[in-house]
């Protein structure tokens, strides 16, 4: 190509034209990059930190109402435990149970009540009753799906005279007053 066609070339207005387009085109494209790199990608930025902050509030938030329903349930469970008085109503309410369905109770004895945390004490005692398999069967079964807060630690059965023995070791919490 020769020096005069390139120039001829150049100075058509139509090349013009399409130089000012490609001009306005790299200006675009550059603006576009500029506006990406200080608006976009700063933007991104902030908003996946705006996620992981929302994320870390959504579970604070979470185990703070976690904890309030905790914390009414517990003190529900609080109220249904009984205090240093209530043991002997409670040992009674077993008594009265185990007469009821036709066992006979010998003396029950407690051990040391062993100091617990949160203001509560495990309290220990021995139940010893004597009756037909089906009654005692009964018994337990009443013991176990109380109301009150009882469990049984252990169990022993053993038959004298056609009954039959029940030595139950029992064990309660009990509030400090």
């Amino acid at each position: 190509m020769s020096p005069d066609r390139f120039r001829t070339l150049i100075g058509n207005p139509a090349a013009k034209r399409l130089r000012v387009l490609a001009a306005v085109c790299a200006v675009l494209i550059a603006l576009n990059l500029l506006l990406y790199a200080f608006f976009v990608v700063p933007a991104a930025a902030r908003l996946a930190a705006s996620r992981q902050q929302y994320a870390d509030l959504k579970r604070e938030y979470a185990d703070a109402a976690l904890f309030q329903k905790q914390k009414k349930l517990f003190a529900g469970l609080m109220s249904g435990i009984p205090a240093q008085k209530d043991v002997p109503l409670l040992i009674k309410d077993l008594v009265q149970t185990a007469r009821r369905l036709n066992l006979s109770v010998d003396a029950i004895n407690s051990d040391i009540p062993t100091q617990g945390t949160g203001g509560l004490t495990m309290l220990k005692f021995t139940f010893p009753a004597a009756g037909s398999y089906p009654d005692v069967k009964r018994f337990i079964y009443q013991v176990e799906t109380s109301s009150r807060l009882v469990g049984i630690e252990d169990l022993k059965l053993g038959s004298e005279k056609g009954q039959v023995k029940l030595q139950m070791k029992l064990v309660t919490y009990i509030r400090g007053e």
